[in-house]
């Protein structure tokens, strides 16, 4: 009887823990990307600007068509050396606005100062951090997976929880 409440206590605390484990799994890297998202960045215009940022984080060119006419942009990002920064295509991306769009991104360099020009035609433009879509995409899935394991293994605790208090019939 007491082996039969030790393993239903330890399923009861595995699965919490695993509940738990699931909730961070997708709490965590949904509030990283919004916070990300929420960063207004830095405005850039026509002239060169310099920005003080953490080094080796993936940051982007963001522009804002406001009217939606369509627009022209030419980046380019410089280390504190002056060298060029390597900008690419962001691939798939993620927005909360109907008119603002990440067109490039790129690392930040190791001291993490870098100057931005940019060129652009009937749109506004900004730098900023960029969201980790990825992580969100492994954190939800893990977080399913996790969440779906704690579930069964709850269903199994507390069905074992009741044969376990439930006294046998007196024969």
């Amino acid at each position: 009887m007491a082996q039969d409440r030790t393993a239903s206590r330890l399923l009861g605390w595995s699965t919490l823990v695993l509940l738990l484990a699931a909730a961070t799994s997708f709490v965590v890297p949904v509030t990283l990307f919004a916070f990300a998202s929420a960063d207004e960045g830095v405005a850039v215009t026509d002239a060169p600007v310099t920005v003080d940022a953490p080094a080796h984080r993936t940051w982007g060119i963001y522009t804002n068509d406001a009217d939606n006419s369509g627009y022209s942009a030419f980046c380019s990002v410089n280390d504190s050396a002056g060298r060029p920064v390597e900008v690419r295509d962001p691939g798939a991306t993620v927005s909360a606005s109907e008119t603002e769009m990440l067109d490039h991104e790129f690392t930040t360099p190791e001291d993490g100062t870098f100057t931005v020009e940019c060129h652009a035609d009937n749109a506004s433009v900004r730098v900023g951090p960029v969201g980790n879509l990825p992580s969100v995409l492994i954190g939800t899935l893990s977080a399913a997976g996790l969440g779906l394991t704690g579930i069964a293994l709850g269903v199994m605790w507390l069905t074992r929880r009741g044969s376990v208090d439930t006294p046998a019939p007196a024969t």
